[in-house]
């Protein structure tokens, strides 16, 4: 029997106490060991370490042995059915949400990343990913909280999401070159290298990590072969939707339909200020070309934001 499908709920794992200290301080060392190759895609020293915390929390669930960082094989572990699989997991000080708040008031769904020149690297040999997320303790300002911390912090947490086949992430991922912005909180951030998006909620999941075990090449093959899941945030999709119909791609009806689809009801906010829009709509209105009604149209969509000191 293989694996049972079960909603990509993250299983939280409290890394707090003098045996996950210690397991910290052995990814550290691993993270120093292996040393930073070229490139952003290989992440600082707390990031690598990352991966190796939770790469060692899985195969201590599951029984196998510890990380050799002499042996590269192209995967980061092999399960009993002689499926490869990479974990891939990034941190922050904030935890995992599967939907959190956005501006306007709208929720937006959570995402991984992949480096595409992971992905697309024929000499790795993964035939899945599992994804995770670390909680850690707040760091120094614009870096990352590095490991292994102190025995008495209690904020370390890892979050198995679940997995995906790495045939699905190049089918239906979104790529997004270099410089590309994506949402992120309420905000607004610039890729600094080749990214791959795919959202959490069409992961697999799992009840137990021991259920990670179970995965077979049947079940990576009919994962390829699922149908293709949406792979922006409910606001990004209206928001591009509503930018094909000035466009002439598609009509209003079909933008309706994604709004409804999506469950999403109100006007979402734009990307750029809406005194930028108030800005166009009153030079248009100075050469004749739109009058107040046309203003008071985009006050009943979007305020003006006024500076308050």
């Amino acid at each position: 029997m293989g694996y049972v499908y079960y909603p990509p709920i993250p299983i939280v794992i409290p890394l707090v106490g003098e045996e996950w200290f210690e397991l910290r301080k052995q990814a550290q060392e691993l993270a120093l060991k292996t040393g930073r190759l070229k490139g952003p895609q290989s992440g600082s020293e707390a990031e690598r370490s990352y991966g190796f915390l939770a790469q060692m929390v899985i195969r201590k669930a599951l029984g196998l042995p510890p990380i050799d960082p002499e042996k590269d094989e192209g995967s980061d572990l092999t399960l009993p059915s002689g499926v490869k699989v990479d974990v891939k997991c990034r941190g922050g000080t904030l935890p995992f949400e599967e939907n959190y708040e956005g501006s306007g008031g709208f929720m937006r769904e959570a995402k991984h990343n992949f480096f595409a020149s992971q992905v697309y690297n024929d000499k790795l040999n993964a035939n899945a990913y599992i994804l995770t997320h670390l909680e850690t303790p707040k760091a120094p300002k614009g870096s990352k909280t590095p490991l292994p911390g102190t025995p008495s912090q209690r904020k370390w947490k890892l979050y198995v999401c679940g997995w995906v086949s790495r045939e699905r992430v190049k089918k239906e991922g979104v790529y997004l070159p270099r410089g590309s912005i994506t949402e992120q909180g309420k905000g607004w951030f610039s890729y600094r290298s080749d990214e791959i998006e795919f959202y959490n909620r069409h992961l697999q999941g799992f009840k137990d990590l021991k259920d990670i075990a179970t995965i077979t090449p049947e079940d990576v093959k009919r994962d390829e072969e699922r149908p293709l899941s949406l792979h922006l945030t409910s606001v990004d999709a209206v928001r591009i939707a509503n930018d094909l119909v000035g466009l002439g791609v598609i009509n209003k009806e079909t933008a309706e339909f994604v709004k409804r689809d999506l469950g999403i009801n109100g006007n979402v906010p734009p990307i750029l200020s809406p005194n930028q829009y108030y800005h166009l709509l009153r030079w248009l209105k100075s050469k004749g070309k739109v009058n107040d009604n046309n203003i008071e149209k985009l006050m009943a969509i979007m305020k003006e934001i006024e500076y308050k000191g």
